[in-house]
């Protein structure tokens, strides 16, 4: 990597990063906040908590395929504006709901369900629109850079977030995410590149597009690996997302202010995985990275079993730190691969195949942790959750991925993609 990234030159591609790097600071409003919301507001049980993240994440697997066709036929950029700005007006009902002592599950179902159904098509957009901004041989950078960005982001989140929520309660934390969706629209709209957007073929239909996207994963072996590695650690990660906040309310006592710290600490280290990633790489390889840290990611869940309220922090603190350096080695290399492989016209069903695939499981294992949770214990929920991610490092593990020393030569791979 040179000294200096040429991407530090490139107006676009720096409002696309502050836009992101808004937008997820804002985020971890939400990610505290609401759940706490279930808890704390309306006494959520762990089916409850469950069923909540299940609907939040459900809209990936209805609208996934779809929001792919969509990101290859529109404009990429102006799909992530509207979506940005209902993203933000969807969240604000929760805090006006509270105010107005109306809030209920129905509307904190409606709301995550909305506010999950424009995610979808924004991050199927976005990370389509990336390949448009950089050259294939900047990706590894600018994921890295994004990253990074989003990490750092995360440190002072969490922190500030469990504060806020100490300090004004749940629902009006959650109005902070609603303006950070805003400001990152902002930023959006001062890209100034444009885009070639490719008309369909007049007797191609939407679910020609949509085959066309599948085959794109499973009839290629590198992509088809990590798709089914990611899919299964986020089917048995979600088992355990969607009770983590119960567990660390309710079974370990901790205080909305401990549970932003501990979040903290776990970005410090996604912040510790992005910085070093390229190094790693240059040092044992692309392919070997990914195989690693997919099989380790699995450790850092089993270790909470040990957790007790004695000793919450010490054991919560070092788990969230190293699961988020082997998130990032994880997701920032395998993402870089996925994008450098695949062409332009194919990169929004490309990656809306990936997300339905790699995310259509989060509503399913999220059912699954709430039912584990009330009938097997939350503990036991874990380790099951712990010993599932544990076994995804066998899709790449015997796939092609792991031979790989690099990103793969442009015009080599596209070729090799359908």
């Amino acid at each position: 990597m040179p000294a200096r990234s040429p991407l530090w030159q490139n107006r676009d591609f720096l409002n696309v990063w502050a836009a992101e790097t808004v937008s997820v600071f804002g985020s971890q409003f939400y990610l505290i906040a609401m759940p706490l919301v279930a808890v704390i507001v309306l006494e959520a049980t762990a089916y409850q908590m469950g069923v909540l993240f299940a609907i939040e994440m459900l809209p990936f697997l209805l609208f996934g395929l779809l929001a792919g066709v969509l990101a290859d036929r529109r404009g990429r950029r102006s799909i992530m504006i509207v979506c940005d700005l209902g993203r933000g007006a969807a969240l604000a009902v929760v805090p006006i709901a509270w105010y107005l002592d109306a809030l209920s599950w129905p509307i904190m179902y409606c709301v995550a369900f909305t506010a999950g159904a424009f995610t979808a098509f924004f991050d199927i957009a976005y990370q389509a629109y990336l390949p448009v901004l950089v050259k294939r041989s900047e990706l590894l950078d600018a994921n890295s850079k994004l990253e990074t960005s989003r990490a750092s982001s995360q440190v002072a989140g969490p922190s500030i977030a469990g504060l806020v929520v100490d300090a004004v309660s749940a629902p009006l934390a959650i109005v902070a995410n609603s303006f950070t969706f805003l400001g990152s629209a902002v930023f959006l709209f001062r890209v100034k590149k444009k885009e070639v957007v490719l008309k369909p073929e007049t007797n191609k239909s939407v679910l020609s597009e949509i085959r066309e996207g599948i085959n794109i994963v499973f009839k290629n072996k590198t992509l088809r690996g990590i798709a089914g590695c990611t899919a299964t650690a986020n089917l048995f990660g979600s088992m355990f997302y969607a009770v983590q906040m119960l567990f660390m309310e309710s079974t370990l006592e901790l205080d909305p202010g401990w549970i932003g710290a501990i979040f903290a600490v776990g970005a410090l280290g996604a912040v510790v995985g992005a910085l070093v990633s390229s190094k790693i790489v240059a040092r044992v390889g692309l392919g070997r990275t990914i195989v690693w840290s997919a099989l380790l990611s699995g450790l850092p869940l089993l270790v909470l079993f040990l957790a007790n309220p004695g000793n919450a922090l010490i054991v919560m603190m070092p788990s969230f730190f190293i699961s988020g350096i082997l998130m990032v080695l994880y997701n920032v290399n395998q993402v870089s691969l996925r994008q450098s492989i695949t062409p332009d016209n194919l990169q929004g069903k490309m990656n809306a195949t990936m997300r339905f695939l790699v995310w259509g499981v989060f509503p399913l294992g999220g059912l699954v942790g709430g039912v584990l949770g009330e009938t097997v214990g939350l503990y036991n929920t874990i380790i099951i959750a712990g010993v599932g991610t544990l076994a995804s490092v066998i899709w790449v593990a015997f796939s092609p991925v792991a031979g790989m020393r690099s990103i793969p030569e442009e015009q080599k791979e596209q070729k090799a993609v359908p």
